[in-house]
């Protein structure tokens, strides 16, 4: 990556969550209300706003409004992130139920390996998937079509163009402070999601985005 490097990712992706804190709370309370769904797919709107801000070069939290725009935005990022993942889970499960056979599960030993074989495999995929997705999702929200997430050769570029072995560190260490993120906030009932769990997802998105735009350079 030519001018960040991942400590100044994390600094300036903390530093933007905060800007202004009033908003990152506002995304809480859509987080904590998502069950009604439509709040849901408004915070995931706010997120596609903020990548899409942060890419055109804004250093602060987005302002609320538009809300019929971020509802529909909301729900393009949701069916991106979906076309991938159904399918993948889909050959993951066919996968790992085929390393549990029913003659496995007549064998204790057999049974433990084929499980450990399954929840492998489900962790290898999941891992691919999201760091196809950490440079795919950006790709969507700056091109504007659902159908960029299919573009599996410009996101191959844009990896090569930062760095493979850059790009994994920086995808691996914030995706690993935002589950930490998420897990403070999800172990203070309510008033965790609010003030903390945003921080994860805003932090996770800016991060995105920096490193999107990097490639555009």
């Amino acid at each position: 990556m030519s001018r960040l490097e991942l400590g100044d990712l994390l600094s300036d992706g903390f530093r933007y969550s905060t800007k202004p804190y009033s908003r990152a709370v506002v995304l809480g309370l859509l987080i904590l209300t998502s069950f009604l769904i439509v709040p849901m797919f408004l915070a995931l709107g706010y997120v596609y706003r903020c990548i899409r801000r942060s890419i055109d070069g804004e250093d602060y939290l987005p302002e609320y409004g538009e809300w019929g725009r971020m509802l529909v935005e909301g729900v393009k990022l949701f069916v991106a992130y979906l076309i991938l993942i159904i399918p993948v889970a889909a050959i993951t499960f066919a996968a790992a139920w085929g390393s549990v056979s029913l003659g496995n599960l007549l064998n204790p030993f057999a049974a433990f390996s084929g499980m450990t074989v399954a929840m492998g495999l489900s962790f290898a995929v999941s891992l691919i998937l999201n760091l196809y997705l950490f440079m795919a999702i950006p790709q969507v929200v700056y091109t504007g079509r659902i159908s960029s997430v299919f573009d599996y050769h410009g996101v191959v570029e844009r990896i090569k163009k930062i760095g493979t072995g850059r790009y994994l560190a920086v995808v691996i260490v914030v995706m690993i402070v935002a589950w930490i993120l998420n897990l403070i906030g999800g172990l203070i009932p309510v008033v965790g999601i609010i003030l903390i769990s945003p921080i994860a997802l805003l932090l996770l998105a800016r991060v995105q985005a920096l490193v999107f735009k990097d490639t555009l350079a």
